[in-house]
């Protein structure tokens, strides 16, 4: 297991420094994109039983596509949520928001969803992708899923924060405020990420960016390792001056 002391960056003395201890209010779990691999979920979920127990779960979207079971993983996250045996915050992926854009422009959005795996989801939930107009597959999906699931997945935030540890999907652009409202950078990602250490004193903890491993630097703490085709779900558990990494 990897454990690392977070305090500043040092890699290149040309860039502005990022100096700050992580001081989250209490420790907490961040988890990685999941992307319809129910199984993995569920194996990570048993590893935090013994790694971090009763420690809040902070999901950072992407919970569905690619994968084979992201109806499982929707309704498995609902329930955790809901049945508030640990704290638990699921926040918003662009693959979500992807989704919410076809159910309310079917037509418009179906091409973009189905490119970036939205036909995984569609069949999941037991529907063909191709079988019918997407108003029709829209519909059938709507049916499917329930209406209680969609509305939970449209009530997702884009932001949790403790202490000076702020966690989103994308992670948004480094230099500027974070705003809930300005969600395209933390859905999406900003190029400044990897290049512009942030100077506010915050840390970010993300998603989105597959990387072959957990990254740590310039006040970011990316955690995407591909699970849908790597098999690494990953959890960071973010505690006072340690970050340390568990994978499947």
């Amino acid at each position: 297991m990897a454990r690392f002391r977070a305090f500043i960056n040092r890699f290149d003395p040309r860039k502005p420094r990022f100096v700050a201890p992580i001081t989250p209010d209490r420790p907490f779990v961040a988890i990685g994109d999941i992307h319809g691999r129910l199984d993995l979920l569920e194996a990570l979920l048993a590893k935090l039983e013994t790694e971090a127990p009763k420690l809040p779960l902070v999901f950072l979207g992407d919970y569905i596509d690619r994968g084979p079971d992201s109806a499982g993983v929707l309704g498995q996250l609902m329930a955790l949520e809901q049945e508030g045996i640990r704290d638990v915050v699921c926040l918003m992926g662009n693959h979500e928001a992807m989704m919410l854009a076809f159910l309310d422009m079917p037509g418009a959005k179906w091409p973009l969803w189905t490119r970036n795996g939205g036909s995984a989801t569609l069949r999941s939930f037991g529907l063909d992708p191709d079988s019918g107009t997407p108003a029709e597959i829209r519909d059938r999906l709507r049916d499917s899923a329930g209406l209680a699931l969609l509305e939970w997945i449209d009530q997702r935030p884009l932001l949790w924060q403790s202490g000076n540890v702020v966690t989103s999907h994308a992670g948004g652009d480094p230099t500027r405020t974070l705003e809930p409202h300005r969600g395209h950078g933390l859905l999406w990602g900003h190029p400044k990420i990897f290049s512009t250490p942030r100077q506010d004193g915050l840390w970010m903890v993300h998603g989105h960016f597959i990387r072959d491993k957990p990254e740590m630097t310039d006040g970011r703490i990316g955690i995407d390792t591909g699970a849908f085709h790597t098999g690494h779900l990953t959890a960071a558990i973010i505690e006072p001056g340690f970050v340390r990494f568990v994978s499947t």
